[in-house]
Formats: structure tokens, C-alpha cells, sequence
């Protein structure tokens, strides 16, 4: 028998007929009947049973039928786990009967299938020609279960990527039953050594991430994935380096230079320059960056010049050593044998994509800290790996706050590169060099139609209603986008303001109704709609007194426990346990782990547990004001401060909330009722005065923690009290009165909750939250208010004598005989500021923005006032 020839496993006809006949006819039966009697997390059962169906073939040993058995499996493997991945949609159920003549059918279309093993096979699997056959049958198979035509296809049509990777897996798992086909056939698939398999079989599992199921759909990333654009700066000729003041303005002194974000970094890897070996992804929330980095990731395996490890860094452990901590990593989360960057086994190319910059956590540390200090270390090995030519290339990608608080590390032309949406209007594209006119592309239309084709539901554009300028930064932002379809699929209308949040809503009744109502899946049997959206807050919530993103049944179930939800938990059909399990993976969430015994599971995108914490501080915030004022009307009910500060405590304590949290708690303030909105911020005013003056009960916290832990605690919930407040403060437009109990309490407050910055380019948060307060008469000297957000802020009387407010936003503030010696008002905004008799001798105005303000009776003697901008001024 020739190695270069190959054999046919379906030669003679007459002899492989017959059990290709059996063996599909009980595939497709054991499939069927597992559907209709809704063994539902047992498709591991209906595999192993559609398998052992061969041992009554009598098969041999010969290599033909070794390879045949070798196909069937993985072929079994593949389509079990596509119907287990899209088992939501197979909602209508025929009887046996039925199934039998369906399966006889689609039995004989495979009759007469010729089926060629040769070297080719091994290189190309995904061309296998019984592939194509065994594809249009199982597309039937999945109509006849009320799959629709587009839906059936597009779920056929990932059959081969599935097909591969059960290839190696059963490949791996089982080498000696196929050891006699080293022997005949001589390709780098049957002759890989254990640490060549094990890449393959890798490479092969990053190609299948892209093809798995999107939430509720039959289609994966890959079928919807729009390429992205980006942009990179570059600094304007001729421009010379300034100082501080200069480098914040940085936007001025660069151009923005559009690119294709795919084809720039295939470019750089061609390159393999040693001296230019890390590229970064810039982008916010819902930009696409994880989106990329997982088709770039799966592309790169598929063209095999590159080997490529990808790190989702919420699943990476960092330490001092990246080897060491790579070396865990691959232990744990892969199906690789070896750590690639071991120096005796590391290969002579490597590319590593760490997705997710700013989900880097460390025991002890600030996320800034770690994610700089990560950095730092990932540069350290490129620089010993890279010592005689390029070995290791890193591309890293994170949002935009952790990557611009890391910039410094970071100043090779091209090395940030940031993501554009899918849509630039024309007045934006004059800010960007777009010499490729990559911006005259509405890229959201080309994803409306792959949406349109890949569900069936006949888009082939960005429907009409969705046009509008308000939603146009939503649908430009991939994110966005793909929930808004989701939930405009369901309802055909949406919300008009662009509120993120009434988005976020929409989509939680659209699949709510969609998955559950009609079809009643067994996780949430019983459970109205609003329970369902009170028990994902909860989850929500322990994830975010986790990591941010993943957490545990075990972690789900205390929290439950801790908000009176047990009986809600109990109305799932099973066990609580289970119910959750099913409950999480059913909607956007995937398991991700093992913590503690435990599997873990993680949010599908960050953003969907920031909005759902968002919904359930509100919900708090609603609470804490009727039990308050329960008490007020009868001293035997509701709380008093103390207990509501320890429920806020226990609330917000944990994590600290951050400027993409903010924003969803922000925008959750602006769907409720502004009556209720302005009863809240008096609630709030109140319980922060009566903290300052008594300090935030801590010691009624069960278990007590450590003095240092409930120091962190406390100031965790400190600044929350803060940031809620501001986000009714923002909903009202009316000043926040806080009772100070002496003039120098905000300022101490203040320096408490800011800490020490780390460096020039990251936000302090708190400061964002100081809008539309009443500050009058406080003692603010020599302060750090940096970029602060004062807008509307009551300053009257107060002492700034030295203040720092370069950059600041005091747009409105009322600074009416501010003492202002000295401070640095630099770039600040003072459009429509009152600073009527303000003491500003020697203060430094320079570029301020001072549009309409009011400077009657100013005493300005020595300020600068360089550039400064006074039209409409009273002076």
C-alpha cells in the first residue's frame, strides 16, 4: 500500500455500504431522541451511545477501517456538540415515528458516499468530501426540530471546524487505537510528536472559539465578524516637545492615521522586527478588542506560520516572572503539554495575545499597579527572548484608561492602536488621515446584512429605524450594535434618547421572551420576568465583589442567601445549584474555570455585569430612602442610618466602583422618575453627613474583617455614597446640600478617597463626582483638583488659596469671593462661572476658558491671563 496514494475506506462499495448506513441512521436517531426526551446537559451520554453503535459493525484492524472509525467518532463529537451548543432553538419536538423515517432518509442520501483517505486528509480535514454530504443532511435534521433554513445552515455550515478539532481531541485521547496509521501514512499529523499534537490540537480548539454560538444564536463570531479599523498617532512635524501642560493636550499636537487593523498587524508580524515586538489594542467597552483579538487569534492557527497562545487576562494569575506565569496558565487552561516560553522547549517563533489589560488583578495591588507592573514584564522577557533575532511577539490589548495610564511604556510609532467604530460621520472624519478611505465605509451595514443572513431574519442593511443621529454612536460600536438587534428583532422598536441603559433593559426582556417565555426553559420554569432580572442583578453583583467578571454557584448562592432571594432560587425545578448552573449558561454567561472546587462563570462581555450592578445600586439606593423614611413614620419599622450604612457597606464595600460602572449607575438614574431621582439625592446628603460625623459603621459587619480590610472597605463605600449622589445630582441639576460639620470636612474627606495619584495620564475618579455640590465656605487649600469635574459646583467663600484646577470643569460654579491666591486655574473651563469679587491675585489663568464668565469686582492683580479666553467676559 503506497504512502503517497492513500487509501478508500468506501472501496469495495458492496463492503462499506452497509455500515456507513447503520452508523448515520444511529447517530442522527440517538440525536433525535435525545431532543425529544430533553436530556438536556447529557450530550455526552448521547455521543458515547451513537459511538458504541460501531462495536456491532465488526470493524477491524485494518487501516482503512481504523480511519474510518477514527472520522465517525469525531464526526459524532462534532455534530453532538453543535446541537448541544444550539439546543435552545430545537424547541418543537416530532415523535419517534416521525424521527425513524427522517433518519431512514437522510440515512440513504449518504449511501453512496466514496470516502478517500490520503495525505491530503491530514493537511486538510475541513475538505473532507463526505463533509459537504453529511453537512446538507444534518441541516435537514435540524428543520425537521423547527430550526429555520438560515438558522440550520448556519449551524451545518461550522460543522467543519468542529469536525477538526474533534479530530485531534479523539486523536489524543486515543492514540494507540490508531497507531497503525502512522505506519501507512506519513504527513506532520500522523507523525507529530506529543508536543506537536498538542499544539495542533490548540491551534485547532482557537479556530472552533469563533464558530461557537453567539447567546441564543445558531451563529458564531466568525459568521457576523465585520473587520475593524483603527488609527495610531503620529506627532505633527516640526512640532516641539513641551512641557506638562503640552502633554495633556496631546490630541492637538497628532495626527490620527486610519489603518486596518488586521492588515497592519499581519504586516508587523511579517516584519518580525525584534526591536519593535509589542503592538497594543486601545478601545472602550463594547469596542470589539476581545472580538478581534479571538478571530485574530483563530486566523493566525488557521495559516500555521505562527504558533499563537492566546490569554484572556481575567483567567491569568500575573507574578514577578511572565514564564512562570505563563507556564500556569497553559497548565491549567489549555490542552497544550509544555509551556512555550520555557527556554529548553520554547519554539522558535511564538506570537501571545493577552486580551483584557484592565482585568488584571493581584492580591494586594491596585489594578493600575498590577496591569504597569505586568507590562514592565512582558517588555523585560521580549527584550531576553529577542537578544539575537525575533522569537516572541506580544500584542496586548485592554480599554482605553488602563492603556493610557501605561502610554509611557509605550512610545514607538504605531505601537497603540486604537479601534474605530464602524461608522465615522463626516464631520469626524476631518480629524483622522484616512488616505486608504477606509472612513467613507458605513461598516454597520455590512453587518446588518451577514446578521441578516446568518439568522434568517432578512436584513440586508441598517434597518431604517435605527438611522437616526441619536443612535448613532450605539449602532457604530460593535457591541451595541449586535444588542440592539437582538432586542429590535423582538420588539421592532427602540429606545429613542440612546440611553445605553434602555438598551441594556430591552435586551433583557427581548431575551427573556425570546429563550424562555414561549419555548419555557427548564432553568427558569415559573419565574416572571422580573425575578429573573432581580436573581442576574445578584450575580452581577457577586461578580463584581469578585474579579469583575466571574464568580461561582457557591459565591451566587450566599449573595442570594444575603437578599432574602433563597425562595426564588427554590422556584427552579432542581436543585438551586443546578438551576443556577442552568440559569448561566443558558443566558450571556459561559463557565470559565475552577476556583476553589467550584466552576466559575463569567460574564460574555464585561459590560452586561457592569449594567446589571448599575441596576441593582439603584435598586439600593430606592430602598435605603423608603426605609429611612419608613422610620421616620413609625420608630418600630424600617432603618435607621447606621443599618442603612451597613447595607451600603456591605453593598459597595467589597469593589470599588470605577468611571465604565459609573456611567451605567448614571444612566440607570436617568430612566427613573425625576421626582424620585430628587428625593434620593436629600437621602443621600443626609446619610453622608451623618457618616462624616460618625464614621461608616464597620463593626456591624458579620464576620467583622481585619482594621485594614475594613479601612478599604469603608472607603470603597465612602466614594460610592459620593458617585451615587452625583449621578442624581446629574439628573436634577440642583446642588447637592451636604450638612458639613466644620469647614476643613469635605477636604479631609476628599484627600481620604483620592489617595496618591500613580502618574499624570490616569483619571482620579472621585474627582469626576464633585459636580453640582455645595461646597460654600470650604477649606480647600493647596487641593488637588486636577481635571476635577466641578460643574455647577457652589464655591462661594471657599478657601483655594494655591488650589490646583489645571484642566478642570468648572463650567457654571459659583466661585462669588473665592479665595483663589495662587491657585492654577491652567486650560480649566469657567464658561458662565460666577466669580464675582474672587480673590485672584497671582493665580494662573492661562488658556482658561473663561466664555461669559463674570469677573465684576475680580481682584486679578499679577494673574496671568495668557491666552486666556474672555469673550462676552464681564470684566
Amino acid at each position: 500500500m503506497s504512502n503517497t496514494s492513500g487509501f478508500s475506506v468506501s472501496k469495495p462499495v458492496a463492503l462499506w455500504n452497509k455500515p456507513i448506513k447503520a452508523d448515520f441512521k444511529e447517530l442522527f436517531k440517538s440525536l433525535g431522541k435525545g431532543v425529544i426526551n430533553g436530556v438536556f446537559g447529557q450530550w455526552g451520554e448521547v455521543a458515547k451511545d451513537a459511538v458504541e453503535a460501531t462495536a456491532a459493525l465488526g470493524l477491524g484492524s485494518a487501516p482503512e477501517e481504523v480511519a474510518w472509525l477514527l472520522i465517525y467518532r469525531s464526526l459524532v463529537e462534532a455534530i453532538v456538540s453543535l446541537v448541544k451548543g444550539n439546543q435552545e432553538l430545537l424547541f418543537e419536538q416530532p415523535n419517534e415515528s416521525d424521527l425513524d423515517e427522517l433518519c431512514d432518509r437522510l440515512n440513504d442520501s449518504l449511501v453512496s458516499i466514496e470516502l478517500r483517505i490520503d495525505q491530503d486528509f491530514f493537511s486538510r480535514p475541513k475538505d473532507l468530501p463526505i463533509l459537504e454530504a453529511i453537512k446538507t443532511a444534518f441541516a435537514d435534521w435540524l428543520k425537521y426540530f423547527s430550526v429555520n433554513q438560515a438558522q440550520a445552515l448556519t449551524i451545518s455550515h461550522r460543522l467543519p471546524t468542529y469536525f477538526v478539532y474533534a479530530l485531534h481531541e479523539e486523536w489524543a485521547k486515543n492514540p494507540e487505537k490508531y497507531a497503525c496509521l502512522k505506519e501507512e501514512l506519513d504527513t506532520p499529523f500522523t507523525q507529530a510528536n506529543e508536543r506537536e499534537q498538542s499544539w495542533q490540537r490548540y491551534l485547532a480548539w482557537l479556530q472552533k472559539q469563533v464558530e461557537e454560538p453567539m447567546l441564543l444564536e445558531a451563529f458564531g463570531l466568525k459568521q457576523v465578524y465585520v473587520p475593524l479599523h483603527a488609527y495610531y498617532k503620529q506627532k505633527v512635524g516640526g512640532e516641539k516637545e513641551e512641557e506638562f501642560e503640552r502633554r495633556v493636550r496631546e490630541d492637538e499636537k497628532y495626527d490620527r492615521i486610519v489603518l486596518n487593523l488586521e492588515t497592519e498587524l499581519e504586516a508587523w508580524l511579517e516584519k518580525s522586527d525584534r526591536n519593535d515586538a509589542i503592538r497594543v489594542i486601545s478601545g472602550g467597552p463594547g469596542s470589539g478588542k476581545s472580538s478581534f483579538a479571538k478571530i485574530f487569534a483563530a486566523n493566525q492557527a488557521e495559516k500555521g506560520k505562527i504558533p499563537v497562545l492566546f490569554i484572556p487576562l481575567h483567567h491569568f494569575e500575573p507574578s514577578d516572572d511572565l514564564v512562570e506565569a505563563v507556564g500556569k496558565f497553559v497548565r491549567d487552561d489549555t490542552s497544550l503539554r509544555h509551556n512555550p516560553l520555557d527556554k529548553d522547549k520554547a519554539d522558535s517563533r511564538l506570537l501571545i495575545i493577552f486580551d483584557g489589560l484592565d482585568e488584571l488583578a493581584m492580591q494586594g495591588k491596585i489594578a493600575t499597579e498590577t496591569a504597569q507592573q505586568f507590562v514592565r514584564e512582558v517588555q523585560r522577557k521580549i527584550e531576553r527572548f529577542n537578544v539575537q533575532k525575533t522569537c516572541l511577539q506580544v500584542l496586548i490589548g485592554g480599554r482605553e484608561l488602563v492603556v493610557q495610564a501605561n502610554s509611557s511604556d509605550f512610545r514607538q510609532l504605531q505601537q497603540i492602536l486604537h479601534i474605530l467604530p464602524y461608522f465615522v460621520t463626516e464631520d469626524e472624519r476631518k480629524n483622522y488621515i484616512d488616505d486608504q478611505n477606509l472612513l467613507q465605509q458605513d461598516q454597520r451595514q455590512i453587518w446588518w446584512q451577514k446578521y441578516g443572513n446568518a439568522s434568517g431574519r432578512a436584513y440586508d442593511c441598517l434597518p431604517e429605524e435605527l438611522t437616526r443621529n441619536n443612535l448613532t454612536e450605539i449602532t457604530a460600536q460593535p457591541l451595541l450594535n449586535y444588542l440592539v438587534a437582538l432586542s429590535f428583532d423582538q420588539q421592532k422598536k427602540f429606545p429613542t434618547d440612546g440611553n445605553l441603559n434602555a438598551i441594556y433593559a430591552n435586551l433583557l426582556t427581548a431575551v427573556y421572551q425570546r429563550g424562555w417565555e414561549r419555548h419555557q426553559h427548564p432553568a427558569i420554569d415559573g419565574i416572571e420576568e422580573k425575578d429573573f432580572i432581580r436573581i442576574l442583578e445578584e450575580i452581577a453583583l457577586a461578580s463584581w465583589h469578585g474579579d469583575g467578571r466571574t464568580t461561582t454557584v457557591r459565591e451566587i448562592e450566599a449573595h442570594c442567601e444575603h437578599s432574602s432571594l433563597k425562595s426564588l432560587l427554590d422556584k427552579f425545578q432542581e436543585s438551586a445549584k443546578l438551576g443556577v448552573t442552568r440559569l448561566l449558561t443558558a443566558f450571556y454567561f459561559r463557565e470559565s474555570g475552577v476556583k476553589e472546587q467550584e466552576k466559575t462563570f463569567e460574564f460574555t462581555h464585561k459590560s452586561f455585569g457592569e449594567y446589571l450592578t448599575a441596576k441593582r445600586i439603584v435598586r439600593e439606593v430606592r430602598l435605603i430612602d423608603k426605609k429611612l423614611k419608613d422610620r421616620q413614620d413609625d420608630p418600630d419599622e424600617g432603618w435607621d442610618e447606621r443599618e442603612a450604612l451597613k447595607r451600603w457597606a456591605i453593598l459597595c464595600g467589597a469593589s470599588h466602583i470605577d468611571e465604565y460602572l459609573f456611567k451605567f449607575v448614571a444612566d440607570e438614574m436617568r430612566l427613573q422618575n425625576p421626582s424620585d431621582v430628587g428625593n434620593w439625592q436629600q437621602t443621600l446628603c443626609h446619610l453622608i453627613g451623618f457618616m462624616l460625623r460618625h464614621g461608616m459603621p464597620m463593626e456591624r459587619l458579620t464576620p467583622r474583617p481585619d482594621f485594614q480590610e475594613e479601612n478599604r472597605q469603608a472607603r470603597n463605600a465612602e466614594e460610592a455614597l459620593l458617585a451615587v449622589l452625583n449621578a442624581c445630582a446629574r439628573v436634577t441639576k440642583t446642588v447637592s446640600k451636604i450638612k458639613w460639620h466644620t469647614h476643613e470636612a469635605f477636604g479631609i474627606w476628599i484627600s481620604r478617597l483620592q489617595g496618591q495619584r500613580l502618574n499624570i495620564f490616569t483619571d482620579v475618579f472621585c474627582l469626576n463626582c464633585l459636580s453640582f455640590l455645595d461646597l460654600q465656605g470650604c477649606v480647600l487649600v493647596y487641593k488637588d483638583f486636577y481635571k476635577a469635574n466641578l460643574e455647577g459646583t457652589n464655591l462661594e467663600w471657599a478657601n483655594l488659596v494655591g488650589a490646583n484646577f489645571e484642566e478642570a470643569n468648572l463650567q457654571g460654579a459659583n466661585l462669588e469671593e473665592a479665595y483663589l491666591q495662587r491657585a492654577n486655574l491652567q486650560w480649566a473651563t469657567l464658561v458662565g462661572a460666577n466669580l464675582q469679587q474672587a480673590n485672584l491675585q497671582q493665580t494662573n489663568l492661562v488658556g482658561a476658558n473663561l466664555v461669559g464668565a463674570n469677573l465684576e469686582m475680580a481682584y486679578l492683580q499679577e494673574a496671568n491671563l495668557e491666552r486666556a479666553n474672555l469673550e462676552r467676559a464681564n470684566l
